[in-house]
C-alpha cells in the first residue's frame, strides 16, 4: 500500500510540473503572440504613417506642380496680354502716326490750293479760283480764309448772293474775322443795303483797328451816302495804315477830284504808280 502511495504522488508531482511548464510556455507563446501582434501593428502603423506621409507629400507634390502650372499659365497669359497691349499701343501710335502725315499733307495742300485761288482770282480767272476754294474748304470746312476768297471771287463774277452766303459762313466759323465783316459789308452794299454794310465795316474795324481794308470799303461808302468828308478821313486812314494802299490813293484821288481838289491828281498818279492797271 505504501509503494503504491509513492508512486501516485510521484506522478502526481510530475504532472503538476508538466503543467507548470505548459501554462509558462503557453504564457511566453502568447507573449511572444502579443509581441508579435505588437509588433505587425507598430508596423502597420508605421507603414500607415508612412503611407499617409507620402500620400501627403505626393499631395504636396501635385499642389505644388498645380501651383506651378497655374503661375505659368497666369504668366503666360499676362505674357500674351502685354504682347497683345503692345500690339494694340503699336497700332494706335501708328495710326496716329499715319494721322498725323496725312494732316499735315491736307495742311500742305490746303494752303497750296488757297494760295492759288487768290492767284487765279487775281488774274482774273474766277471760276478756277472758286474751283480752288471749293477744294480747299472739302479739306477744311472750317477754314473762314477759303470762305472770304470764294466770295470775293463770287463778288468779282457779280454774283453777291454766293459771296454774301460765303462771307456769312466764314463770320460763323471766326466771328473774330474783320477781313470777313469788311467783306461782307461790300456784298451788302453791291446789293444795295448800305445799312448793314455799314453796320459790318464798323465791327470790321472794331475787330481790326489796323485794317486798311475795312477804312477804304467804308470811305467808299461814304462816297455812295455822300458823306465827303467822312470818305476822305477814312481813306486818309487807309493810306496811313498801308502806305501801299494803291486803291485807297485811287478812291481819295477821284473823291478830291469830284469836289474840285487838285490834289486828287497827285492820289491817282501815286495809286498808278504803285499799280498801274488799279486806276484808270
Amino acid at each position: 500500500m505504501g509503494a503504491v502511495v509513492v508512486t501516485v504522488l510521484l506522478i502526481g508531482v510530475g504532472s503538476y510540473a508538466f503543467v507548470r511548464h505548459t501554462r509558462v510556455q503557453q504564457a511566453e507563446l502568447k507573449s511572444e503572440d502579443d509581441r508579435r501582434a505588437a509588433e505587425e501593428d507598430r508596423r502597420a502603423a508605421e507603414a500607415e504613417a508612412n503611407r499617409k506621409l507620402e500620400e501627403a507629400g505626393k499631395k504636396r507634390q501635385a499642389a505644388e506642380q498645380e501651383r506651378q502650372a497655374r503661375a505659368a499659365a497666369e504668366a503666360e497669359a499676362k505674357r500674351k496680354n502685354e504682347e497683345v497691349e503692345q500690339q494694340r499701343i503699336a497700332a494706335l501710335r501708328a495710326a496716329e502716326e499715319e494721322g498725323k502725315r496725312a494732316e499735315a499733307e491736307a495742311r500742305t495742300r490746303y494752303a497750296a490750293l488757297v494760295s492759288q485761288g487768290n492767284t487765279d482770282s487775281k488774274a482774273g480767272n474766277y471760276d478756277r479760283a472758286i474751283a480752288d476754294y471749293n477744294e480747299a474748304i472739302r479739306l477744311d470746312p472750317k477754314s473762314a480764309l477759303a470762305f472770304i476768297g470764294r466770295g470775293d471771287a463770287f463778288t468779282n463774277k457779280g454774283d453777291h448772293d454766293r459771296a454774301l452766303a460765303d462771307y456769312n459762313e466764314a463770320i460763323r466759323v471766326d466771328p473774330k474775322s474783320a477781313l470777313a465783316f469788311s467783306d461782307r459789308g461790300v456784298a451788302y452794299a453791291n446789293k444795295g443795303d448800305y445799312d448793314r454794310a455799314l453796320g459790318d465795316f464798323n465791327e470790321a474795324i472794331r475787330l481790326g483797328p489796323k485794317s486798311a481794308h475795312a477804312y477804304r470799303n467804308r470811305g467808299v461808302l461814304y462816297v455812295h451816302k455822300g458823306d465827303n468828308d467822312r470818305a476822305i478821313a477814312d481813306f486818309n486812314e487807309a493810306i496811313r495804315l498801308d502806305p501801299n494802299n494803291a486803291l485807297a490813293f485811287c478812291n481819295r484821288g477821284k473823291l478830291k477830284l469830284n469836289i474840285n481838289d487838285a490834289s486828287g491828281n497827285a492820289d491817282i498818279a501815286k495809286a498808278r504808280q504803285l499799280a498801274p492797271s488799279v486806276c484808270q
